[in-house]
């Protein structure tokens, strides 16, 4: 067979398609694990958005919570170790409660980023060396507790030791349980051996963590809102190109926009799957249940207060202005 000399090769390389060899690799440190409903619903939709845009020539390698625990991974990220970082705010009081007080604003995305709230979140974490990227909420409502036994008279926590964030603290003590700070994923083990009661959670992912067996019962009704936050190294971000950073912010934006229902309605199926499975729901008597939300959304006002209380006071006066939160004094 006659073989081609290098010299007419060339011309023939140079019509050849590009390969994507070039493309942006960026690393994205969890929360969460990945088989999770947060890390499969919004960050995993997050990532095959922004890699399916072909102006953006991006990939996202997804590390979880097994390579650097939730409560260390803010400060990696701001150093640039990794270049994005999905979370919970809660995970990172100690440095800002910023983030954290987002769960006291109502959701309504577009309403957030008119106000001008989202612009002032974003601002601060600039401070720290983070660009936001995202603050997709995690459904309509945010949360319920995951309970060994059920509620019996009022307060309906009283004298039981349940896992939380920071985020519970005050609702879990206003209804007299005693909060214990502790990771989602150390959860089962801890229930099963009956270090904690039961555990302040989400609407989604519990079936995913198997809490169903070690665990009878699921509260109702559910509660405050809640979000999660996709954050990038503010370096990182400034060395893309301008259609790069657009893509990120523009999916961002959609991630924000689209994410409600779509956790709402597997937050049903997610109910009928651990009914299924023997678990039940468990009420709180009424003078409780109205209690709910003041209690979760007073206390993560003051959280935000205590950690960073310029920042938070003016977010929380934006809020009340804009009608985006509910307080009860």
């Amino acid at each position: 067979m006659k073989t081609l000399k290098p010299a007419l090769l060339l011309p023939l390389l140079a019509l050849l398609p590009a390969t994507q060899s070039m493309a942006t690799e960026l690393r994205m440190l969890s929360s969460y694990d990945q088989t999770t409903a947060y890390s499969r619903e919004i960050a995993q939709r997050f990532i095959k958005e922004v890699e399916a845009n072909d102006a953006a020539d991006l990939t996202i390698q997804l590390t979880g919570p097994d390579v650097v625990p939730p409560f260390e991974q803010l400060q990696p990220v701001a150093a640039g170790v990794f270049q994005l970082l999905y979370t919970h705010a809660a995970y990172h009081t100690n440095t800002t409660g910023v983030g954290a007080a987002m769960d006291g604003v109502a959701v309504n995305p577009e309403q957030t980023r008119e106000s001008g709230l989202w612009d002032m979140v974003d601002e601060h974490y600039n401070g720290l060396g983070l660009k936001l990227i995202a603050i997709p909420p995690l459904g309509s409502h945010g949360f319920q507790y995951v309970l060994k036994e059920p509620i019996t008279g009022t307060p309906g926590l009283d004298g039981r030791r349940l896992r939380g964030s920071p985020t519970y603290t005050n609702v879990t003590k206003g209804l007299g349980g005693t909060p214990v700070l502790m990771s989602s994923g150390d959860v089962y083990s801890a229930m099963d051996r009956g270090v904690i009661d039961g555990a302040a959670w989400g609407l989604n992912g519990v079936k995913d963590m198997g809490w169903q067996e070690v665990a009878g019962y699921y509260s109702k009704p559910t509660f405050g809102q809640t979000y999660n936050f996709v954050l990038m190294n503010l370096n990182a971000f400034n060395s893309l190109t301008p259609e790069q950073q657009k893509v990120l912010l523009d999916e961002g934006r959609q991630l924000e926009t689209e994410i409600v229902p779509v956790l709402d309605e597997l937050a049903i199926e997610e109910w009928k799957a651990l009914n299924e499975a023997g678990m039940q729901a468990t009420e709180f008597a009424p003078e409780d249940a109205e209690r709910l939300d003041a209690l979760v959304t007073d206390g993560i006002w003051q959280l935000g207060i205590d950690k960073s209380p310029e920042a938070v006071t003016a977010m929380r006066e934006l809020a009340i202005e804009k009608h985006l939160t509910t307080v009860s004094e």
